[in-house]
């Protein structure tokens, strides 16, 4: 799978780190996993096969559609009363009549019909390929970008821990410090009420890892959703290293629009328009084929001498050799409007390559912008958690000196939170940005 989301599995692989135990972390899915799981159980690219095959069939019709034709027939009647003898005499006789036969047809013109209705079969055939393709990497997308979000719910989960830990120590320090007198004991109930909103945003932050967790399920299909998990991420791991000089959005564009699965599959289908064209086109000329049949029979009278059925097997065969010359005259301009809306349709198809070539420009365009500001989103808030994390470590120092009140070391704490917080969302995005774009660009990113 040469594309974005092996070059992420590869990155989160390098990143993922254990924060669950080995019997948990027996059942945790890794990202290739559910990539693997959805492609085989998704019932869109389970329909899109069905597309293919059916493709497939077409184009084995239509090529099998140059062979002869052959039928073998048998006939067995009766007749009562009077009828025509083997003289030709009509008598009032019952008799028996039965009769075998073989005839072949095989085209040998049809005005390049055939051959060109192969060609566009071949063209539909590989536009459902690219169509598959299609449809499996939107759902690998789909799929990587919840695996994402559910990654970060538990890298929220594990800062909303390190919160109430932190709120946890702060209690037993100021207990014991307001038990020597050092400190008021409403300092003990701030930092009380600060823990017990902590504790609250932990179980808050629990719930959304579970909805998140819940909606890869649903995406992947899994009826087991009790017991999905997946792999943590450290979302300490240093990215910024990772933004090598990207290409411009133009250099992409070229090497996108070569290999993109949407656009070869519009090529194709323009293709495909043009042999149509040529297929309608053949109405024009004449056709020419060729046929044979071999036929004898039995007869028998009743009560009456009758020749050996092998005999009149033998003596009774005819053969029959022809060919059918068919010149078109006037058909009622049928083929001439065939012509026409052939020529419509592949006109139409022609424009609907050039605007998804437009709409890739912009996509690509959009990711590249996208990545740009996703870089700079993660180093300022790498620069702002980093700061913060200094100012708690002061302020945490002014409190335990009995310089600051309670209330400043909660919301030097709270600052640190939220720029945790945001310092992991700009951590998944960048990660999903910056190896979009290199996907377009067909680069592999650095780690």
């Amino acid at each position: 799978m040469n594309t974005i989301l092996r070059r992420i599995c590869l990155l989160l692989s390098l990143l993922a780190v254990s924060m669950m135990g080995s019997k948990a972390m027996a059942q945790a899915w890794t990202l290739e996993q559910c990539l693997k799981y959805a492609e085989e159980h998704n019932l869109n690219i389970i329909q899109q096969k069905l597309q293919v095959e059916s493709r497939e069939s077409q184009l084995t019709t239509d090529k099998l559609a140059a062979l002869p034709a052959v039928n073998v027939s048998a006939d067995q009647q009766f007749s009562f009363g009077r009828a025509t003898g083997l003289d030709n005499i009509i008598v009032n006789r019952s008799q028996a009549n039965t009769s075998f036969g073989a005839s072949a047809n095989l085209p040998i013109f049809t005005g390049l019909r055939m051959t060109n209705q192969v060609k566009a079969d071949k063209f539909n055939l590989q536009a459902a390929l690219a169509d598959l393709e299609k449809t499996k990497e939107d759902l690998q997308l789909n799929v990587t970008a919840y695996y994402l979000q559910a990654l970060y719910a538990k890298a929220i989960v594990a800062i909303a821990e390190e919160q109430v830990a932190l709120a946890e120590e702060q209690v037993a320090t100021t207990r014991k410090m307001v038990e020597n007198g050092k400190k008021a004991e409403s300092e003990l109930y701030d930092n009380l009420a600060a823990l017990s909103a902590d504790r609250q945003q932990l179980t808050e932050s629990r719930s959304q890892e579970k909805l998140a967790l819940l909606d890869l399920a649903q995406l992947l299909m899994i009826e087991d959703v009790a017991s999905f998990d997946i792999a943590a991420l450290d979302v300490n791991a240093d990215l910024l290293g990772q933004m090598t000089l990207m290409q411009n959005p133009d250099s992409a564009y070229a090497h996108s629009v070569a290999v993109r699965p949407e656009i070869v599959a519009q090529q194709y289908r323009v293709e495909s328009s043009k042999a149509n064209v040529r297929v309608a086109q053949s109405g024009w000329y004449p056709t020419l084929s060729f046929s044979t049949w071999y036929g004898t029979g039995y007869y028998h009278l009743y009560d009456a001498d009758n020749t050996p059925f092998g005999n009149q097997l033998k003596n009774n065969g005819s053969t029959v050799v022809g060919l059918s010359l068919n010149i078109p005259v006037f058909d009622r301009l049928q083929t001439r409007n065939n012509v026409r809306q052939a020529k419509v349709s592949a006109a139409a198809q022609a424009l609907e390559l050039e605007r998804s070539r437009q709409s890739l420009l912009k996509t690509i365009q959009t990711a590249y912008y996208n990545a740009l500001a996703a870089h700079d989103k993660l180093e300022s808030a790498r620069a702002t958690q980093e700061a913060s994390a200094v100012a708690f470590s002061y302020a945490q120092k002014r409190y335990d000196s009995g310089k600051s009140s309670a209330y400043d070391l909660q919301q030097a704490k709270t600052r640190l939170q939220k720029a945790q917080v945001e310092a992991t969302q700009a951590l998944f995005e960048f990660v999903l940005r910056h190896k979009i774009f290199c996907f377009y660009a067909g680069e592999e990113a650095a780690l």
